[in-house]
């Protein structure tokens, strides 16, 4: 029997029972389903957070220095950053004054405070210390107004630089520029605005007040710095640039109580722990196959038992052991593959809803859409083999009895 003679059979005896290939098909809907939003909100993010970043300005040329010793421990070396950084603006001038091939240097200061306008405030604000070199950094990133410059930092001007949720809610419709807000009580006066920015980077702009790090000083009641950004003239000075880096903080410090990371090797260290999460998750959405291919079989031998009837009036009437076999084997395969169908429609349209709510473009994986209709296909084949062998060694006269 052709194979275009046997695939109406086997979608008839699918459609014969709804439910209970409905539920056969389940286990490789949701294994489908799983690789294929996994890996495509994986790849998203990390594509979203190297285009962040990329925007922001930091790029192969750009070194980040933390306040903290190296640690193996991500998080136990932010919150030693956060609970007390070794970093203070006296480096952040050694820097600028005794390393060559520098193209700027970025200090992070960074706290909490509330800005008020008259009776309108906008409290948990995330006060932004740093430097005039932050424009070199974060490129295009004024909306109205200028930012500060080396004078205002030197001179301890309090002045400062709005992000737009900020400048919304305190002044509306009200031109902001030149205007004096509080924080935390201080009086600044308003120079600048930021442009709108995706609320999903890893810090959110719109919420900032950007001041000089001179202003933060007095501000925050503290010197310790959270990090600084280096930027190396070019690609090829960031290890001679680092190198220098590392022996002028030794010095000042007299230890390693700090760490040097290029931006780069940070990102390409993101990915790698995406990728393994991924991977891992992945791993559960085979045993979700595995499942499946066991669902698959068990109900492909039920069928056979129930169908022993027509399996011996079909051999009867010339039908060829080999007819059955692949009869029941296109079966298990289209069970397969619907549920494989699903799953990749499923997952196209929780990714289109997810990018929707976070605000940045996601679609599947190509590759992942591809390798997981392989495997649901390959699964039907597996699951499907035994029975169909039983089916096709069945004896027709015995077959007619029952």
């Amino acid at each position: 029997m052709r194979i275009a003679e046997s695939l109406p059979i086997a979608f008839r005896a699918i459609k014969a029972n709804p439910l209970r290939s409905g539920l056969t098909t389940l286990g490789v809907v949701i294994g489908v389903f799983i690789v294929i939003t996994t890996v495509s909100l994986g790849q998203g993010a990390k594509n979203f957070i190297y285009e962040q970043m990329t925007s922001l300005g930091v790029g192969p040329n750009t070194l980040a220095v933390y306040g903290a010793p190296e640690s193996e421990d991500q998080f136990s070396m932010m919150t030693s950053v956060m609970g007390g950084s070794t970093l203070t603006s006296r480096d952040v001038e050694d820097i600028k004054n005794s390393v060559a091939n520098v193209k700027y240097v970025v200090p992070l200061l960074v706290g909490v405070g509330e800005v008020t306008y008259g009776r309108n405030k906008y409290e948990g604000s995330t006060i932004f210390g740093t430097s005039e070199d932050c424009q070199k950094l974060f490129k295009d990133f004024v909306a109205k107004g200028r930012f500060f410059t080396s004078v205002d930092v030197g001179s301890r001007r309090r002045v400062a630089f709005l992000g737009q949720d900020i400048a919304d809610k305190v002044f509306g419709s009200f031109p902001a520029i030149g205007e004096e807000i509080k924080i935390n009580g201080k009086g600044y006066k308003v120079i600048g605005l930021l442009k709108r920015m995706n609320a999903s980077v890893p810090l959110n702009f719109n919420e900032m007040v950007i001041v000089p790090t001179t202003a933060a000083v007095d501000l925050l009641k503290r010197d310790q710095i959270m990090e600084l950004w280096v930027g190396a003239m070019n690609t090829q000075l960031v290890p001679k640039v680092k190198e220098s880096l590392h022996k002028l903080l030794l010095e000042r410090h007299g230890k390693e109580d700090f760490q040097i990371r290029i931006a780069t090797d940070m990102l390409n260290q993101l990915g790698q722990i995406m990728n393994a999460l991924t991977l891992a998750i992945s791993a559960i959405a085979a045993i979700s196959l595995l499942v499946g291919s066991i669902g698959i079989m068990n109900i492909m031998l039920v069928s056979v038992a129930e169908r022993t009837s027509e399996i011996g009036i079909r051999k009867s009437v010339g039908a060829r052991s080999r007819d059955i076999f692949f009869q029941f084997v296109l079966e298990a395969i289209a069970v397969s593959a619907v549920g494989g169908l699903i799953g990749i429609f499923l997952g196209w349209l929780v990714l289109f809803i997810a990018g929707r709510v976070l605000n940045f473009a996601l679609y599947p994986s190509m590759p992942a859409v591809i390798v997981s209709f392989i495997v649901a296909t390959i699964v039907g084949i597996v699951s499907g083999v035994y029975p169909a062998m039983r089916a096709a060694q069945l004896d027709p006269v015995e077959a007619l009895r029952r």
